[in-house]
């Protein structure tokens, strides 16, 4: 039984993947995200926060520890999908790349701003981030994320990893990760 990564931009499928993942194979879900607001809401002198928690080593390591206690409890009875936007592809390949893992990283590239944007607004729900972001905040985050996610593509490439694109056609290429996933149990 393989568990599986799934690093990234917001809003790029992982949470989708994940749960269909879990909805298939019955995996739990380890969310990097609510580690990371626990750690943020409890221990804020740790500053571990959106755009710190992938700096911090000790959250990573801490990530790395929960998540190898959780399938070393598991005892093959169940795997494991731990899916956020807190890990670097280089922590990741160096955490998580050990044979025992299927590593998928997911990012917007190929779409514009603007379109990124509409699409956010259009599958925002009141409890997402960036449901009270203005059209213009959108805008402007959805044209950094795009630049950030550039730079994840140069890093997979340099590491290894490969990259999924959900830009364009995002159910059908979650869809071949599922497909993958099936492949490589």
């Amino acid at each position: 039984m393989k568990n599986i990564v799934i690093i990234g931009r917001p809003r790029a499928g992982k949470s989708t993947l994940a749960n269909m993942i879990s909805d298939k194979y019955h995996y739990q879900i380890i969310r990097t995200d609510t580690i990371r607001n626990t750690f943020r809401d409890i221990m804020p002198e740790l500053n571990i926060r959106p755009n710190t928690a992938i700096e911090s080593k000790q959250f990573q390591m801490f990530c790395k520890e929960f998540w190898e206690c959780n399938i070393r409890q598991a005892r093959d009875t169940y795997g494991y999908v731990m899916e956020g936007c807190e890990t670097s592809v280089k922590d990741c390949k160096e955490l998580y790349d050990n044979g025992n893992n299927l590593i998928y990283v997911l990012v917007q590239i190929d779409i514009e701003p603007e379109e990124m944007a509409r699409n956010m607004k259009e599958h925002d729900m009141s409890n997402d981030w960036s449901y009270e972001m203005s059209d213009e905040e959108r805008i402007e985050y959805c044209a950094k994320s795009i630049e950030k996610a550039k730079i994840i593509k140069e890093e997979c490439d340099t590491y290894g990893l490969k990259l999924y694109d959900t830009s364009k056609n995002r159910d059908k290429v979650l869809q071949e990760i599922m497909e993958d996933i099936d492949k490589n149990m």
